[in-house]
């Protein structure tokens, strides 16, 4: 008996040894990776025009603020926030990262009547605000994750899909709530079924991704600055990437995502995270 105990007691120390090391390794390369921020959105679709969309408070605390302090406490340190209109008044806010425990660099939207996050990316590559080498993780102020170790499963997960050849990865909740009844109607125009806000069973983008340097070349390549529109990164790479069997994907849960893009969304987070907050200090 006492030997079978030694040997359990062993086969957890071994255990515990190994996810020691795997965490390890996960935070040696989250300090290899640059976080990219974009954080130039605005709220004026959810009624605020006086501040961004990052400075908006969530369970009494600036989104920016939990973005960057989610990240940080998994060990990423370098970080660049990608600003738009507005960008005075959250370099105010951030500073120099220091009270995060982070570095920060800020770069601006280029001087174009439409800019779009995929020319906003290329002119911080351009200017060398972004590293060209480096990985990147990609991620948003308004997207919101409620599991902590995500970060790093995440980049995990990432390496391990670089391993089979892919060049970048994109998180993907399964199921999104549909905002809307919807009704089957047949030829006759009678309702034969009716479902209020149903779930709807697609894979459903969060606004995360692990990008390796390879990516840059591409967005330095397909964003072209002189469009008159506003290009997006997600529709002049992604695409691309996703063809060429490059783009690898991590699949969570749809409740520990919280996207704020309504202020239905916003009410939401608030109770979320106030209540989240209470039991942690209680």
């Amino acid at each position: 008996m006492a030997a079978f105990m030694i040997l359990i007691f062993g086969v957890n120390c071994f255990k515990l040894m190994a996810r020691f090391h795997v965490l390890e390794r996960a935070r040696d390369e989250a300090r290899r990776t640059q976080v990219l921020v974009f954080a130039g959105g605005q709220a004026r679709r959810m009624g605020f025009v006086d501040r961004p969309k990052a400075l908006l408070e969530v369970a009494g605390r600036p989104l920016i603020d939990w973005c960057l302090e989610y990240y940080a406490s998994c060990g990423f340190r370098d970080f660049v926030l990608l600003l738009g209109k507005g960008a005075d008044q959250i370099m105010r806010h951030v500073g120099d990262g220091e009270r995060y425990g982070i570095s920060i660099t800020y770069a601006l939207d280029p001087q174009l009547p439409a800019v779009g996050k995929g020319k906003a990316l290329r002119h911080a590559l351009e200017t060398g605000a972004v590293d060209a080498g480096r990985r990147a993780l990609i991620c948003f102020p308004d997207d919101l994750f409620l599991d902590d170790s995500l970060p790093l499963r995440l980049l995990l997960h990432h390496l391990e899909g670089v391993k089979n050849g892919a060049l970048a990865t994109a998180v993907f909740a399964w199921g999104l709530e549909y905002p809307y009844g919807v009704g089957v109607i047949d030829g006759d125009g009678r309702v034969k079924k009716f479902m209020e806000k149903p779930v709807v069973e697609y894979y459903t983008s969060t606004g995360l991704y692990m990008f390796e340097p390879q990516v840059f070349k591409l967005i330095l390549k397909l964003v072209d600055m002189n469009s008159p529109k506003p290009v997006e990164f997600e529709e002049a790479v992604l695409p691309v990437l996703a063809e060429r069997g490059q783009l690898y994907s991590m699949v969570i849960p749809r409740g520990t995502w919280l996207p704020i893009n309504t202020l239905k969304e916003l009410d939401r987070a608030n109770e979320v995270l106030a209540a989240r907050e209470q039991r942690s200090s209680g």
